[in-house]
């Protein structure tokens, strides 16, 4: 079952169970370390991630509890600066390939998530009717907030 939620630009979402949704944040913040420019969107973006060797407790509904505060594995990309959102899918190819490389069985599941979500991005991309490959049954309108850095 599903408990996390992202959506994408085109409102589609990406949801999946939450502990798939933590390991695919943590392989793309990895990544966005290691890309020119990023530096700022990985340190917020890194917030996100689930430290349970720091403490951090699932929270049972699709989030973490750390220091007594619950942050959610829920992700809106179009609150995201365009620059923003160009490191994210780079890191997340960059992620995929880092992934492949390594040819381990245990990768695959990961693997299917990081495809979907990259097949996702190409169908925006290509204009697509974003109900065509959407785990929710709506298109979630465009929000109103401006989050994480570069929006000056």
């Amino acid at each position: 079952m599903a408990s996390a939620f992202w959506t994408l630009e085109d409102g589609r979402g990406f949801a999946r169970r939450w502990s798939g949704m933590a390991c695919i944040l943590e392989l793309i913040t990895d990544e966005l370390k290691n890309i020119a420019g990023a530096e700022d969107f990985y340190n917020y973006l890194e917030l996100f991630v689930i430290r349970e060797d720091d403490g951090d407790e699932y929270n049972g509904f699709g989030g973490f509890i750390r220091n007594d505060e619950n942050i959610l594995f829920d992700i809106d990309l179009r609150t995201f600066t365009p620059m923003n959102r160009a490191y994210f899918w780079e890191a997340t190819q960059k992620a995929l390939i880092k992934l492949k490389m390594q040819k381990n069985e245990n990768n695959e599941g990961i693997i299917f998530l990081l495809t979907t979500l990259l097949d996702m991005h190409k169908r925006i991309k290509k204009g697509e009717n974003p109900m065509k490959l959407n785990d929710m049954s709506t298109i979630e309108p465009e929000p109103s907030e401006k989050l994480g850095p570069g929006w000056n």
